[in-house]
């Protein structure tokens, strides 16, 4: 890209910056933006830098400005708070109707409207979260048709295929066994069985049962 064609998307570079490098405890001068802005090679004047924010601001940006002998600036609400992402991503993560691999990609996404600091607290927050659920981790045993094998797959930590047949796959993993679980499994109906342990073997029969009586 030019220099005059960097020049015309100075106003978008410069939200991006905000919005990814400040937040209530992280600010940037009129000087770190400006070298923000030349690493991007898009010079910049301070005058001008002012009727950019200013601009950004009229437009709907809450950029909040403290004068002093180098004005800040930071970014001061967002569309979401970093306790209402985390809300949200634990949701995220936590959904039994949700891969693991979905998930990870829409905590990334969910990251992405947070600066990058907040970005790296909640994912370390994530982080945290599920070393508590590991502690709930159960190995477990599924013959499953081999038509929902890579769903399976997905669904279970450290997850593989134990042996296969012409119709159905054994697939031996770990998971987080409660009534989410449990919940996940009926949606397959006589598609999914557990093989292994005896105890969720047991409780997915009796969670069947529950369900069941309710027909009746």
């Amino acid at each position: 890209m030019s220099k005059k064609a960097n020049q015309k998307a100075k106003l978008l570079y410069l939200q991006q910056i905000l919005l990814e490098e400040t937040d209530e405890k992280h600010v940037l001068t009129v000087q770190q933006l400006i070298e923000r802005l030349a690493e991007l090679e898009i010079p910049a004047e301070r005058k001008s830098l002012y009727d950019d924010i200013a601009t950004l601001q009229a437009f709907g940006l809450d950029v909040i400005a403290t004068r002093s002998r180098a004005n800040i600036y930071r970014i001061g609400s967002r569309l979401f708070t970093l306790s209402e992402l985390q809300l949200l991503a634990e949701a995220v993560v936590k959904s039994s109707a949700i891969t693991q691999n979905k998930a990870q990609k829409l905590v990334d996404k969910l990251a992405r409207l947070a600066s990058r600091y907040q970005a790296e607290t909640l994912r370390e927050n994530l982080k945290a979260q599920k070393y508590d659920d590991a502690e709930l981790l159960c190995p477990v045993e599924l013959r499953c048709s081999n038509e929902i094998v890579p769903v399976v797959l997905e669904y279970l930590a450290d997850s593989k295929v134990k042996k296969s047949k012409e119709e159905t796959s054994v697939i031996e993993g770990t998971a987080v066994v409660d009534q989410a679980f449990y919940g996940w499994m009926f949606g397959f109906g006589n598609k999914v069985k557990v093989t292994e342990p005896a105890n969720v073997k047991k409780d997915f029969v009796k969670y069947c049962k529950k369900v069941l009586n309710q027909y009746k």
